[in-house]
């Protein structure tokens, strides 16, 4: 499948033609040559994949895994007791700190997200969240080491250090699956569909573990490095930081007469917290510069002009996208908010988006879309607001200075800083002794 020719579309109409074209220009491909790299399951589990692989003749394992997972992550209900649970587990993290912390920004919130992210996916038998095997530590040893895994060259020598995180997180959850009973462990609708199907085509306990250590990538390694840029760039920029304190205390804030905790209003923050959406938005075209990408099935046209060969591979890089004036305006590389507000929002509109939704794919597009793009927001934001709120950040150095991003593995689209930043993290003002909540209302 990698020996055919490689095209590269940059162009945002051409990309709606590749959306468009999904039962030729194919992204579960990839599933089946790369997921046995990245998660080390057998042959046989291997040929349970391909079948029907594109729903050639019907239903087949990967088709209803990614239906069963998309139904789950846009089931209401499930994503508010995701976020929830989530926000529940942050918001104990945050009662922790003391009145002043000095912490590495990324490696506080990469410890603390990894645990209450899977904690809302798992439950409390979550295999991440136990201090023994460190196993939420691991999981960065194999994410860092990815790309060598995906070579699949004697990964035992090659990467000692990411088959070895492999193969404890496989053990971790080969015992939460071994302990898990339908209607009564208690995790998400995501991991119980996953289940189900797996039983279904009757995988056995360890090769349903190896692949659910591919599953903590979709889980992990794009909501933490794009949770740590947003809190970077609103701390970073006072003008910014105040806006949205004010945004979020005036239109997501209840503030109750009777004495009770202020309580922050989380369902409706992405239509009310119009400037901290954007925000997130303008991180995201910043920072996802991973690459889409799909498999040709067969010769086709694309957009009826360009002919693309059978076994070819197709690449979309967001980077390109996210940098094309045309769309974006000639201040491209500067972080901008105000470019995704609505006029009505916004008294800069200069450099709007024209209506050019191709152009922004940090969830990627088409059939293959990320099924998790709204927990994802509504997940980020809250924390970001949650912090906002509460606490003021200062570098321990006295000034901010963004590092620059360090691509790791090529499953991810938002890359993590190639260094920490040392901070001081304070209660403000007023908020000290003051607990706060939160509502799915």
């Amino acid at each position: 499948m990698l020996n055919g020719k490689v095209y590269v579309v940059t162009d945002p109409e051409l990309v709606n033609s590749v959306n468009r074209s999904s039962r030729v220009l194919a992204f579960n491909p990839f599933i089946a040559q790369l997921g046995k790299r990245i998660t080390g399951h057998d042959e046989a589990t291997s040929r349970i994949i391909q079948h029907n692989l594109n729903g050639e003749n019907g239903p087949g394992y990967v088709t209803e895994i990614h239906d069963g997972t998309v139904a789950a992550l846009m089931d209401p209900k499930s994503v508010q007791s995701i976020s929830y649970t989530m926000l529940r587990e942050f918001s104990s993290y945050l009662s922790r700190l003391k009145q002043k912390n000095e912490i590495g920004l990324f490696a506080w919130i990469r410890q603390v997200m990894t645990r209450c992210n899977t904690t809302a996916i798992y439950g409390q038998a979550n295999p991440l969240n136990g201090d023994s095997k460190k196993l939420d530590q691991i999981f960065w040893d194999f994410d860092e080491n990815l790309n060598l895994l995906m070579l699949n060259i004697f990964p035992s020598i090659l990467t000692p250090k990411g088959n070895s995180a492999r193969a404890k997180l496989g053990s971790g959850f080969q015992e939460y699956f071994n302990q898990y009973v339908p209607g009564q462990t208690k995790s998400s609708l995501m991991t119980l569909t996953r289940h189900l199907i797996n039983n279904k085509y009757n995988l056995d306990i360890w090769n349903a573990a190896r692949l659910e250590v591919g599953v903590l990538l979709g889980v992990l390694a794009n909501i933490i490095p794009t949770t740590f840029w947003l809190i970077t760039h609103i701390y970073s920029d006072t003008t910014l930081l105040q806006q949205i304190r004010q945004e979020i205390e005036s239109t997501s804030v209840d503030h109750r007469d009777n004495g009770a905790a202020p309580t922050l209003k989380v369902l409706t923050m992405r239509e009310r917290c119009t400037l901290l959406h954007a925000t997130l938005r303008e991180v995201l075209r910043h920072h996802a510069l991973g690459s889409s990408v799909r498999f040709v099935r067969e010769d086709i046209y694309l957009d009826g002009k360009y002919l693309l060969r059978k076994d070819g591979i197709v690449q979309m890089p967001m980077s390109v996208l996210h940098a094309d004036r045309a769309v974006w305006g000639d201040d491209i590389g500067v972080f901008r908010p105000s470019r995704f507000l609505k006029p009505s929002e916004n008294h800069d509109s200069s450099g709007d988006l024209k209506q050019t939704p191709s152009a922004f794919r940090p969830f990627g597009g088409g059939t293959s879309m990320c099924p998790g793009r709204h927990l994802v927001t509504m997940g980020t934001m809250a924390v970001a607001a949650y912090m906002i709120l509460q606490f003021d950040l200062e570098p321990v150095d006295g000034a901010w200075a963004l590092p620059r991003p360090k691509q790791e593995s090529l499953a991810t689209n938002v890359f993590p800083p190639e260094r920490d930043i040392q901070v001081r993290i304070v209660r403000r003002k007023g908020c000290e002794g003051v607990g706060w909540c939160f509502s799915m209302d």
